[in-house]
């Protein structure tokens, strides 16, 4: 079986959340057996170091240069897609049993003369339409919220195009599957989690008090997330002995001047770490503090998955089947949120049991092949019973 995946950004070094999803799948369908042959189109080329380790697991890798013109702006389709038009022309010169794209931005891909519609598989990494309000929502910058709301509309135009195109969706989100589903009851989607990273989770001992959050910090929804955390929450959680904040993340060189503006005491910025390792392993607890948002929020299943337990907003854990108080604890208020993390804090063995808890319900829910390997069979069915008749 051979796949063609296609993406808007080189999946490798996985440190962010679309490259964790995209990057943990392709290990996934290699592990199976399936040759992979990758296309991408992104604005940053990869390096030879990085192409040398995605080449362990795909047989060929074709690369096109995203360009992003201002006139793009003109055009109904979004900027994000449109700078992306290159795809289709790229020279497609075999026949694939399915082709995934990696997220609505490759759309172009399906004006390829050489793709056939019968064989795609979209992966929804977000409703992007909702999750470009998000960001205007997110963003104090006047520009950028314009920019961010001619986004949200065209990209709700564009869905309307692609499912005229596709009729096979895996969701990363548990919710948007199901609103989706409920809309389009005719087409072949599945709620996918993301895949799991670890082959064995990480423990906690509980002995520091640092807490931790790690997110792009280039993106205005997890910049608005901490702001909130520093003028709410650190100020009470000063009062703790040995606390400390850290936050971790790819700045893509962009200024961390906006931190100014808030009291630093204790707190370590990590900015564009090479390894995130002995940032979690030196955490007690992960917050994810968002306000906006879609999708499903990776960083707060990669902190499980590393040993943290995790207190959250609505906005960071939605879609992802964790339960309040079972796997995760949630809280919208400032003074909520506080109260969560002192509970931590005071009751070590609560926290472990959180912890427990949370780890086990991915262990048995994201189970990334045994799905991906289901939905792609009662895709075979299908094509075997369409034959017959």
């Amino acid at each position: 079986m051979k796949m063609l995946v296609v993406c808007s950004d080189f999946p490798y070094p996985a440190d962010h959340g679309g490259r964790v999803d995209t990057w943990g799948r392709i290990k996934v369908l290699a592990e199976l057996g399936w040759k992979i042959h990758l296309v991408v189109c992104g604005k940053q080329m990869p390096s030879d170091a990085d192409m040398k380790v995605v080449y362990r697991y795909v047989e060929d890798i074709k690369l096109c240069e995203r360009r992003s013109k201002l006139v793009d702006l003109l055009y109904v389709i979004p900027m994000q897609v449109q700078s992306r038009n290159v795809l289709r022309y790229v020279n497609i010169d075999e026949d694939y049993d399915y082709v995934l794209l990696e997220g609505d931005y490759v759309y172009p891909i399906l004006s390829n003369p050489h793709i056939n519609h019968n064989n795609v598989i979209l992966r929804v990494h977000n409703d992007e339409a909702v999750y470009f309000k998000a960001l205007a929502r997110s963003t104090k910058n006047r520009i950028h919220k314009l920019y961010y709301h001619m986004e949200s509309w065209k990209f709700k135009t564009l869905q309307k195009r692609m499912i005229q195109k596709v009729d096979k969706y895996l969701f990363i989100s548990n919710k948007e599957f199901e609103i989706f589903q409920s809309l389009h009851p005719a087409t072949k989607s599945l709620f996918l989690p993301p895949p799991v990273t670890r082959d064995a989770f990480l423990a906690n001992t509980f002995q520091s008090k640092n807490v931790i959050f790690i997110g792009s910090l280039f993106m205005p929804n997890n910049r608005e997330a901490i702001e909130w955390y520093l003028a709410h929450i650190h100020p009470l959680m000063l009062k703790e002995t040995d606390y400390k904040f850290i936050i971790a993340g790819n700045s893509r060189k962009q200024s961390l001047s906006w931190l100014e503006s808030y009291d630093m005491t204790n707190v370590v910025v990590h900015d564009t770490p090479e390894s995130l390792d002995d940032i979690y392993s030196s955490g007690y607890l992960f917050v994810n503090p968002m306000r906006n948002g879609a999708g499903v929020k990776l960083k707060t299943i990669e902190a499980i998955q590393n040993g943290l337990p995790v207190i959250s907003t609505s906005i960071g854990y939605e879609g992802t089947g964790l339960v309040h108080n079972k796997h995760i604890m949630v809280a919208d208020k400032p003074e909520e949120f506080y109260h969560s993390m002192k509970q931590l804090f005071d009751n070590p063995a609560q926290a472990q049991a959180l912890l427990e808890s949370s780890q086990k319900y991915i262990r048995n829910h994201y189970d990334h092949k045994k799905v991906l390997t289901g939905y792609i069979n009662s895709l075979n069915v299908s094509v075997q019973m369409e034959q017959v008749l």
